[in-house]
């Protein structure tokens, strides 16, 4: 067995440090950065759960989230009473959310956010110009 030298042992704990500390701070975690931060204006959080049912109290747009992937499932622009309901009601459903987000339904944590129309930062954008990309079920 060779012996390394002193210079030889001290290269590779630093090395060995180095690439430590990149993994630590940015190789094995999450971008830490939520979904909601991602949306834009300020909306707040109104709902969450597997089964979401909420009446938005003024026109403005709703937004999806699953938080522990931050991927938005679905943006939705509302009118003042109208009910937004999201729910998997069958295996297909869960399945293809399974697909989607890359983790298992039962794991999945979602949280519905909301940002008033009038809201600084809002999209503005017209009921009739925003479609789901899935269609749950709703009520």
């Amino acid at each position: 067995m060779r012996k390394m030298n002193h210079s030889q042992v001290i290269v590779t704990v630093i090395v060995m440090s180095l690439l430590g500390g990149v993994l630590m701070v940015g190789g094995c975690q999450s971008s830490g950065r939520s979904a909601a931060v991602r949306l834009p204006g300020s909306p707040r959080l109104v709902g969450g759960g597997m089964m979401i049912e909420w009446k938005a109290p003024e026109s403005g747009t709703v937004y999806l989230i699953e938080e522990r992937t931050g991927k938005i499932i679905e943006t939705r622009s509302l009118e003042e009473g109208e009910v937004y309901s999201f729910t998997a009601t069958s295996v297909v459903q869960a399945d293809e959310l399974r697909q989607m987000l890359g983790i298992k339904f039962s794991r999945a944590h979602f949280q519905l956010y909301f940002e008033p129309a009038g809201a600084e930062g809002s999209t503005g954008e017209s009921p009739e110009t925003t479609e789901p990309v899935h269609t749950w079920s709703r009520s």
